[in-house]
């Protein structure tokens, strides 16, 4: 069964959207659904709480962390299961994300495994579907961790998340797996995880991001 790590800083109007994607896969896989509120000035309280009363599968914390990767261990840590997988409060999931990449991971025994990204705009309209496939990757390139589900195990073994990054923790993270050759890493050549692109994401500050990506690659050649 799955844990999923749902990180939100003032993400509240799109939150509800994103955890009832997750409620609409199937159940039977579907451990619980943390959602961690990182220092949000907006309504992301109000609509957790709200969100928390249809079914006891939904665990709430509100912290003020003010870092990504400081929500999203806190919110492995608590959790109950061995499979995680993180998403942003901004983004969704298909009805078939679960049982898609779950079963491959059962059947080709896995500690790792993601799909294709199909990023969308505000209106839900696709921009471009993200080949995913780490194969065909150079060290420059690397796989979001959001949408990925890999073993609590695995997390363990690479440090988790560094939290001393603002940018770039995902690629950070995705180097400390390629690393390990003790664990299996598969891809399913599938998108359902919808990656919604607007103003407000993280991505769009491009020096810092690009200097943290310099930063990261030293980091994991030392």
């Amino acid at each position: 069964m799955i844990s999923f790590v749902v990180t939100c800083h003032n993400y509240g109007k799109y939150l509800q959207k994103c955890v009832e994607s997750i409620l609409d896969n199937d159940k039977s896989f579907l451990r619980e659904i943390i959602i961690i509120n990182d220092s949000s000035k907006d309504n992301t309280e109000y609509v957790a709480k709200k969100l928390k009363k249809k079914t006891q599968k939904i665990k709430y914390f509100k912290k003020n962390f003010n870092s990504l990767s400081k929500s999203i261990n806190f919110g492995i840590k608590k959790s109950k299961s061995e499979w995680i997988t993180k998403i942003d409060a901004d983004d969704y999931v298909s009805n078939k994300f679960i049982s898609s990449l779950y079963n491959q991971l059962i059947k080709k025994k896995l500690d790792y495994i993601c799909g294709n990204i199909m990023e969308i705009d505000d209106k839900g309209k696709k921009i471009k579907t993200i080949n995913q496939n780490f194969k065909k990757f150079n060290n420059f390139n690397y796989p979001m961790g959001s949408g990925s589900i890999f073993n609590k195990k695995l997390w363990r073994a690479v440090g988790g998340f560094d939290e001393n990054l603002k940018f770039q923790d995902d690629f950070d993270f995705w180097l400390k797996i390629k690393k390990k050759q003790n664990f299996n890493k598969g891809y399913i050549n599938q998108s359902h995880y919808f990656y919604l692109k607007h103003t407000g994401n993280m991505s769009h500050n491009f020096l810092k991001k690009n200097c943290a990506k310099l930063y990261v690659i030293l980091k994991n050649l030392i």
